[in-house]
């Protein structure tokens, strides 16, 4: 191969006495990555000859022997053979023409083997670790990239601008949408940080094969598989899936109510009115930019468990080593700002069941309704209440038990502190609008079903939620049981 005849070549510069030669040979050798292969060839096949300067054509002889003539596109395992052949021949013709084989110098023959011999190692060395390197820079995963601050402020304004469109949509799916969304770009930066994205390349995506009906189906099979290989091992992922499924499922729901419930068109419509009354469409911005920065505070605390809980699962119990108690507290509360959700869930589908089976007017109180009153309100409130949870006892833990000295926890502190004060804020502002609702909806249920006893007995056994205080008549609400919060109330 040409590697060999460079190797031969460097080896005859050397005792042919061109040392510069012998330097950009074996620079050249370097450079080329050999393995120890070929030299060994050259040193078990044939002998350093010593020059004889009075015989410059014997000389000649012994380079054109080592070199060679043969072609690069010679078969490795025919090689050896014929180097030995030519190193023999060569051997033999220079004995017989004043050449004589280099016995009198076996110290610079050693020397000189031994120095090939390390040029040898060191590039085996070299080569073999570079391509460790590549293969462990192929393994290595992309490091966590959660979304800016900016980048979800503007996925919570988008969809808040629905209410330009009907008042009403602002609140009910800008609300759901924006949270959705925002949760969503946390869960997907998660997802690709840890191997599992939780959908195709782009250049996958754009393949005709992707939108077959098989290509769908294996697309959503995977993603319900890293999804659910992702969930236990990630506990910002499970949060984020958390608000991920409250914002779908709460879109889900009123385009269905919106669809097929004819009441909840005309409220629309009389909040729409109502709104058109009070002048353009344009006076709605400040309402719409103020839900905007609201949504954009309810989704702070999952930044901060992304940021801090990177590589926390959600078992809670980690084998092999004791959990703090600041460590599985945020784990419990995780899982309780999915518990609300669901909730609040159930809670729809409850009402939305009973009211189908008997009737409009019905007062639903069976199921779930048996101990809650107003379930998604209150399944709401503990959902967003334990979201800003978390992301305090996110702070905490990593203050506590992070690795981080007093000086670090200082300054994690200062970076924190916007984030808790805007998730307080969500927090905060959330809840009031959930209690305001229950509040308006537990005073219209007693003014319509007060003197019944299925009331009397109901309000007995169950909890009405959390409340603000007496609540004055809307001429906005509708006059039933299915007045409160359009967004989630039926």
């Amino acid at each position: 191969s040409p590697l060999r005849r460079l190797l031969l070549s460097a080896c005859s510069q050397l005792h042919l006495g061109n040392k510069k030669l012998f330097a950009c040979s074996v620079l050249l050798v370097l450079l080329a990555g050999t393995t120890s292969a070929p030299l060994a060839a050259a040193f078990n096949h044939g002998r350093f000859l010593a020059p004889n300067p009075s015989n410059s054509r014997a000389n000649a002889r012994v380079m054109n022997g080592l070199v060679g003539t043969a072609s690069p596109l010679n078969h490795s395992r025919t090689a050896p053979a014929k180097l030995h052949g030519r190193l023999s021949m060569s051997a033999e013709r220079s004995n017989g023409n004043g050449v004589e084989p280099n016995t009198k110098r076996p110290k610079q023959s050693l020397i000189a083997a031994t120095a090939f011999g390390l040029i040898a190692f060191a590039s085996r060395a070299a080569v073999a670790n570079a391509a460790k390197i590549a293969a462990d820079t192929t393994n290595v995963l992309p490091a966590l990239a959660l979304p800016t601050i900016s980048k979800l402020a503007l996925v919570c304004l988008l969809p808040t601008l629905l209410g330009y469109y009907k008042s009403e949509y602002g609140v009910s799916y800008g609300y759901g949408t924006a949270i959705a969304a925002s949760s969503y770009l946390v869960l997907s930066s998660v997802a690709d940080a840890s191997g599992l994205p939780l959908l195709p390349g782009i250049g996958e995506f754009l393949s005709v094969a992707t939108f077959r009906p098989a290509g769908i189906a294996t697309s959503v099979c995977t993603t319900v598989r890293n999804l659910r290989s992702l969930l236990p091992a990630s506990l910002p992922a499970f949060h984020a899936f958390s608000l991920l499924f409250y914002g779908t499922r709460l879109d889900l729901f009123l385009l269905y109510r919106e669809t097929f419930l004819a009441r909840f068109r005309a409220m629309r419509e009389r909040i729409e009115e109502s709104a058109k009354k009070k002048g353009g469409r344009l006076k709605r911005t400040p309402f719409l930019i103020s839900c905007a920065f609201l949504y954009l505070c309810m989704i702070c605390p999952l930044l901060i468990t992304g940021r801090l809980c990177e590589g926390m699962g959600m078992s809670l119990c980690a084998a092999g080593r004791a959990s703090s108690i600041l460590e599985q507290s945020l784990r419990v509360s995780v899982i309780m700002t999915l518990a609300g959700f669901l909730l609040g869930a159930f809670g729809d589908l409850n009402k939305t069941i009973g009211k189908l089976l008997r009737g409009e007017d019905a007062l639903v109180t069976g199921g779930i309704f048996r101990f809650f009153r107003h379930p998604n309100y209150t399944g709401e409130v503990i959902g967003w209440s334990f979201n800003c949870l978390a992301g305090f006892l996110a702070v905490a833990w990593k203050a506590m038990n992070g690795g981080v000295g007093d000086g670090g926890r200082l300054a994690l502190c200062k970076s924190m502190a916007p984030y808790l004060v805007l998730s307080v804020l969500g927090a905060t502002g959330i809840s009031f609008v959930l209690a305001t609702a229950t509040t308006g909806l537990e005073f219209r249920q007693k003014e319509k079903y007060g003197d019944t006893d299925e009331y009397q007995k109901w309000i007995k056994k169950s909890w009405a939620g959390f409340q603000m205080g007496p609540a004055a008549q809307n001429e906005d609400k509708i006059d039933d049981d299915e007045g409160g919060e359009s967004k989630s109330e039926n």
